[in-house]
């Protein structure tokens, strides 16, 4: 069945997952393709690292996929078992039945997914869109997230700029702009995407239609709510809001935080600065915090 949602024209489907699978073919490690069935439809997953680690579930950006790990799970899954979601009701390979429409809609599918794994608590990585709703399981269910790696959440801490908050609340762009050149507004200057990735986010800005939940902005008492070991990395270039005073709100409201500012770097620094951002999630993951 198709996401209907998603993708309106079955076809167009089949073009994103024949571009998805060229974006897979990077990921540079051993990997299974997963789904689990939940209330709100089929979702796929891509499943790697060691099968007795510490689970590790990756949430990915609006419209992008799991694929966008491609510069990171080689990394990441020599220490834990990755589980990389597609997110219910975005671009994707999930399938939704049924739309969400509050909040808690998204709590509910990410335990459903994490009952069928038997994970009594996980630890996540969201990037952008993503880490919007890892805050999200954080705040009102903290005793499912053990550490939290946010990635330039989308909204959460602070709003967008008013352009960038516009644009991605029309559904269709006014004008006809390459998604190489969306990526490279999104990022540091010279970064250089990955050809197959560029081929993949054409097709999304051709073909998808996501229905979810517009990101917002948490409270002061919701922000305090998240009490486990956090680590928040943002990009020096950030084009999606301050990552200043990003950085400062969490420092204020956030008691188990660290943050830190990736030099060189955009809204997409998992991808630009694949290293530094490796390197200081698995430095981060491993610690004994508490």
């Amino acid at each position: 069945m198709a996401d209907e949602n998603s993708f309106p024209q079955p076809e167009w489907q089949n073009e994103y997952l024949t571009a998805y699978l060229k974006v897979m073919k990077l990921w540079d490690v051993e990997y299974q393709s997963y789904e689990v069935e939940t209330s709100f439809g089929t979702t796929h997953m891509n499943i790697c690292g060691p099968e007795e680690a510490p689970p590790l579930i990756l949430l990915h950006a609006a419209s992008v996929g799991s694929a966008e790990w491609y510069a990171n799970v080689s990394s990441w899954a020599k220490n834990f078992r990755i589980f990389a979601l597609d997110t219910i009701g975005d671009c994707g390979w999930s399938r939704a039945i049924k739309k969400m429409e509050k909040q808690e809609d998204y709590n509910q599918w990410l335990m459903e997914i994490m009952e069928y794994f038997n994970l009594d608590k996980a630890s996540f990585i969201g990037h952008s869109y993503g880490g919007w709703l890892a805050m999200n399981l954080a705040i009102f269910h903290p005793d499912k997230v053990d550490k939290l790696v946010l990635l330039a959440p989308a909204a959460s801490i602070k709003p967008f700029k008013l352009l960038i908050k516009l644009g991605l609340k029309m559904p269709r762009l006014p004008f006809n702009i390459s998604a190489e050149k969306v990526l490279k507004m999104m990022a540091a200057k010279n970064f250089q995407p990955e050809q197959s990735y560029i081929e993949l986010m054409d097709v999304v800005n051709n073909n998808c239609r996501p229905e979810m939940i517009f990101p917002t902005v948490y409270s002061d008492e919701e922000l305090q709510r998240i009490t486990c070991p956090t680590l928040l990395l943002l990009g020096d270039q950030e084009s999606i809001y301050s990552p200043i005073k990003v950085a400062r709100r969490a420092r204020k409201f956030l008691p188990n935080l660290k943050s830190e500012i990736i030099l060189q770097a955009g809204h997409i620094l998992n991808m630009e600065q694949p290293d530094k951002v490796n390197y200081k999630v698995l430095n981060f993951l491993n610690s004994n915090q508490e």
